[in-house]
């Protein structure tokens, strides 16, 4: 059983990781997987010359500048060919009452945590958040996307060097809700820190 004192007292050897990742790259014979990417939908306001007729056959016309709200949808590409190393999720709803109605927010998560062909350990998360509104019987709705990413650090370690478990707390429709396994579980796995990144990879070979 892994001493959890001795794994505190432990630092991560980062030279070694780092160029063992780049190895790891190099000498795979795992299948590469495709970009991670993105639709997000976004409303620009459009302005538009509107022709009216009025007068007897019509025979009067008058021109008018209308403005309204049209939807783009764009393509957002995260990163490109990689090999994941772990995938974790996790949600958070929360749910305010008002004057007259409800208010919901949730946001959904998606973690990956994965090797670049370069040798580069990244961390990337996809953001979904959801927001519905309902007053007086009447719901307003939308979307959003968005993501980070960044290096893998000493703190994202712990995922790999401790139990992956899943978690839930709170009820659905009432207060703040949260669920999924993006937190590290309690049982220490590995004697130091960044085994468990080491083994990851190990897997990959």
């Amino acid at each position: 059983m892994p001493d959890r004192q001795t794994y505190e007292a432990s630092v991560a050897d980062w030279p070694r990781l780092r160029a063992y990742a780049k190895r790891v790259a190099r000498e795979t014979r795992k299948p590469v997987e495709g970009p991670i990417s993105y639709a997000t939908t976004e409303y620009q306001t459009v302005e538009k010359e509107r022709v009216r007729k009025s007068g007897p056959f019509g025979l009067f016309t008058r021109r008018e500048l209308t403005s309204q709200q049209q939807p783009v949808t764009r393509r957002i590409d995260v990163v490109g060919r990689h090999w994941a190393l772990d995938t974790r999720h996790y949600h958070i709803e929360r749910n305010t009452r008002q004057r007259g109605g409800t208010h919901q927010e949730i946001t959904h998560e998606q973690h990956t945590f994965l090797l670049l062909p370069d040798g580069a350990l990244k961390h990337v998360v996809l953001y979904e958040e959801e927001v519905m509104h309902v007053e007086r019987g009447a719901t307003r709705a939308f979307v959003k996307h968005s993501h980070s990413v960044r290096d893998v650090d000493d703190y994202q370690l712990k995922s790999f060097d401790f139990e992956k478990t899943y978690a839930e707390h709170g009820t659905h429709g009432r207060g703040t809700k949260t669920w999924g396994d993006r937190e590290p579980g309690r049982r220490l796995l590995v004697h130091a820190r960044g085994v468990g990144l080491s083994l990851a990879l190990k897997r990959l070979l």
